[in-house]
């Protein structure tokens, strides 16, 4: 009696499927403006409605390359560019201290305020 109840569980837990669908946090603001969009592209005689996910999927297969890599210089905070520029520095003239770095970017600066 006990084995038929572990074997009843794990049978139904195998059978559940899984969602087809998942969850994904945006702004309020990007969700009304999707919803208005979906709203106007919907007022239409004929056909079945455009869906969230229709829209998004064409969105992100008109991507550029450029598109990608201005999201990703967005995201990185100013020590994060500023570590990158001096990773590229070193690579180029040698490694150096962060601190001497520095000093040429604030040298650099001033003498192009001048």
């Amino acid at each position: 009696m006990i084995s038929e109840q572990t074997e009843n569980k794990s049978v139904s837990k195998r059978l559940k499927p899984k969602p087809s669908t998942e969850s994904l946090r945006i702004k309020r603001e990007t969700k009304k403006k999707i919803l208005s969009e979906l709203a106007q592209l919907n007022k239409k005689e004929f056909g079945r409605p455009i869906t969230p996910d229709q829209y998004v999927s064409l969105a992100i297969s008109l991507l550029t390359k450029d598109h990608l890599e201005s999201l990703r210089e967005q995201s990185l905070s100013n020590k994060d560019r500023l570590e990158k520029r001096y990773t590229e520095f070193c690579a180029r003239n040698g490694r150096i201290s962060k601190d001497e770095f520095i000093g040429i970017l604030l040298k650099s600066d001033m003498e192009a305020l001048s």
